[in-house]
């Protein structure tokens, strides 16, 4: 059973998330990718963190927009760490990781279009649950791998799927079971559920047909 296990936001359980902490533990576990969130500094630089705000993170308040990359030096998103930019995040993966980079507004795919640009053999896609930015990407970059993030195998994401000629659904993992797995596999439809912490239910998702699944413990060992 081939295993893609991708560190969501790094590796939550050992490190704050989406810090150069966490992604350098994935990287160290050998995991085949990283899941990552996008937001555009008040200079306009991608940055990472999930929230469009600084409260839940970090010891600062505010949004991020409304701080300069080197103010985000300066704040402690925990264990001493900073809030990385993307571009730090994808030179860390280089050709090792394969990220997943989850972008929240059309001003940040740009930027995300930029950066991946400077990394040679970086491997990468672009979801979203906002699937205008994903129309956004794909007008920018014909040949850009989207992943449709939604919340269920529902009508309207399997046709943006179709639409965007995308290269997966982004799925909830409670809204996955056997009978809809059978559903997209009947469609040709590749799935990667979220946010998959039980070794069990994981070993569940492959058998499935998941094509990787996303976790906060990428040093989890899923049974075969």
């Amino acid at each position: 059973m081939d295993q893609r296990i991708y560190g969501h936001r790094g590796a939550p359980a050992e490190f704050p998330e989406n810090t150069l902490a966490g992604f350098r533990r994935a990287k160290e576990l050998g995991v085949y990718g990283i899941e990552l969130d996008v937001h555009l500094s008040k200079d306009g630089v991608a940055v990472i963190c999930h929230d469009e705000t600084l409260d839940r993170t970090t010891n600062a308040k505010g949004l991020i927009a409304d701080y300069t990359v080197a103010e985000l030096r300066k704040v402690d998103a925990g264990e001493g760490e900073y809030v990385p930019t993307l571009l730090e995040v994808l030179e860390l993966a280089g050709d090792e990781l394969h990220v997943d980079i989850e972008v929240k507004a059309n001003e940040a795919g740009a930027a995300v279009l930029e950066d991946v640009k400077k990394v040679p053999a970086l491997r990468w896609l672009v979801s979203s649950f906002h699937w205008d930015v994903l129309r956004y990407v794909r007008q920018q970059d014909a040949e850009a791998d989207l992943w449709v993030l939604t919340l269920g195998a529902t009508d309207d994401a399997i046709a943006t799927y179709h639409e965007l000629n995308a290269g997966a659904l982004a799925i909830w993992q409670k809204a996955m079971d056997g009978e809809v797995a059978e559903f997209l596999a009947e469609q040709k439809i590749p799935w990667w559920p979220w946010t998959v912490n039980d070794p069990e239910q994981a070993r569940e998702m492959f058998a499935w047909g998941a094509i990787g699944i996303c976790t906060d413990n990428p040093a989890m060992k899923v049974p075969e």
